[in-house]
């Protein structure tokens, strides 16, 4: 058994699987790392590019998902393929590089026992983004009464007895709410580490101009409050 179960569901993200998969194999020599790449249901080539280059990676397995109704799903059907005790997901975009998950294992390694939540704080970035990310973590850390900040960042490691019900995780982004509210509810030690966050050098994101941020803004204050009201933990 690997020490860790890594997941990245991936979307349109062809151009980038080269570059990804060059990194999770320079994580691999200093890290026993199960990798589960999920193909999320992509309409470009990212199916193509994961044949050719997951001969690079030692202990990788393939998740295609036909249809793509979420991040959040994605990570849940990395979950279901994983095996190793110990979970880290993160985005297949590379604007976290790899090499913060050897950062985040060593934190948790640190510690004396398993209900340890690390979790990346995103750095380097501008204005209008930290702008939307205080806005929704007030918003959120409100309505739940709990500090939450900076929900979306990455990566994300924690023990899999975390979570006991995987089939209620959200599908969406709003994933990453969902269980850092679940570390918080259980009384987890929930230790953030400053990650420099980097400009996405192939494909479009989903919250990249100020219309993209308010509508996605929008759509976790709702996502937020299905939580609210039917979260169940």
């Amino acid at each position: 058994m690997s020490n860790i179960s890594l997941i990245i569901p991936c979307y349109n993200e062809e151009k980038n699987i080269k570059p990804l998969f060059d990194q999770v194999k320079k994580l691999q020599k200093k890290i026993d790392l199960e990798f589960i790449v999920v193909n999320n249901g992509s309409e470009d080539k990212t199916e193509k590019e994961i044949n050719i280059f997951k001969k690079k990676i030692k202990y990788i397995k393939v998740v295609k998902v036909k249809k793509n109704i979420g991040f959040g799903n994605g990570i849940k059907k990395g979950l279901q393929k994983s095996t190793s005790d110990i979970i880290c997901y993160t985005h297949g975009d590379l604007q976290v590089k790899m090499s913060n998950i050897l950062t985040a294992y060593k934190i948790y390694k640190s510690k004396k026992n398993k209900n340890i939540f690390v979790k990346g704080l995103r750095a380097n970035r501008s204005f209008l983004d930290y702008f939307f990310t205080y806005a929704m973590s007030f918003f959120n850390s409100i309505i739940f009464r709990k500090s939450l900040f900076d929900i979306h960042a990455q990566p994300n490691l924690f023990h899999k007895s975390m979570l006991s019900k995987i089939d209620y995780l959200p599908n969406g982004m709003i994933l990453d709410l969902y269980i850092l509210l679940s570390a918080k509810i259980k009384k987890y030690d929930v230790i953030r580490f400053k990650v420099k966050f980097l400009r996405r050098k192939y494909g479009t994101g989903s919250n990249e101009n100020l219309a993209k941020k308010i509508k996605y803004s929008l759509l976790s204050i709702l996502s937020s409050l299905r939580i609210f009201f039917n979260g169940n933990f």
